[in-house]
């Protein structure tokens, strides 16, 4: 299957325990038995999937007379499974690559849905609170369904039972999306 990735995949399968030791609590690190070489070895399960995610490159235009409107581009995302949403603080890359159908998870947000809900919340509560008087229009130039590349690690040592997500791009712990994927907290 070809899809679409969000960013340049920089995080490799030998870099993990480097990225979860990281990533865990600072009670946790106390514990001097607990390291990277333990992490590596009470790996159980690894795996890397690919979570889709909605890109809506857009133009704010501010009209502002009798000066000519300053026109603002900027990109929103829209997680398709939780509905967590966002704008982004730059614009991440994007390549075509092909991967397996297995590690690919199904959008649960549909295009429709995203245009009449999603993208006006996003412009309601995150870009319209930047103008105090006068609303700005919006003009959409492009949504494409992308996928975050994640790593989905299953630990099991003496001192922690654990499954992490990690970001593919940049290391960081993405536990906030593993709870959202169970709850319909950002659901519209």
């Amino acid at each position: 299957m070809n899809v679409s990735i969000l960013g340049e995949e920089s995080i490799m399968e030998k870099d993990l325990p480097e990225h979860m030791y990281k990533n865990l609590k600072p009670s946790l690190k106390w514990n001097r038995q607990l390291n990277e070489e333990t992490l590596k070895q009470g790996i159980t399960k690894k795996e890397k999937i690919y979570h889709p995610m909605w890109i809506v490159k857009m133009l704010i235009i501010a009209d502002r007379k009798p000066f000519p409107p300053k026109i603002k581009p900027n990109m929103a995302f829209i997680d398709a499974v939780s509905g967590y949403r966002g704008l982004f603080p730059n614009v991440p890359p994007i390549t075509p690559t092909e991967v397996s159908d297995s590690k690919v998870r199904r959008a649960e947000i549909t295009k429709q849905e995203l245009l009449s809900k999603y993208i006006v919340d996003v412009q309601d509560k995150q870009i319209n609170r930047n103008y105090i008087l006068k609303k700005p229009r919006y003009e959409i130039k492009a949504i494409d369904l992308v996928y975050l590349p994640l790593w989905k690690v299953d630990v099991d040592t003496n001192f922690l039972t654990k499954t992490f997500i990690i970001n593919g791009n940049t290391g960081e712990s993405e536990e906030l999306l593993l709870k959202l994927w169970n709850s319909t907290e950002w659901r519209l």
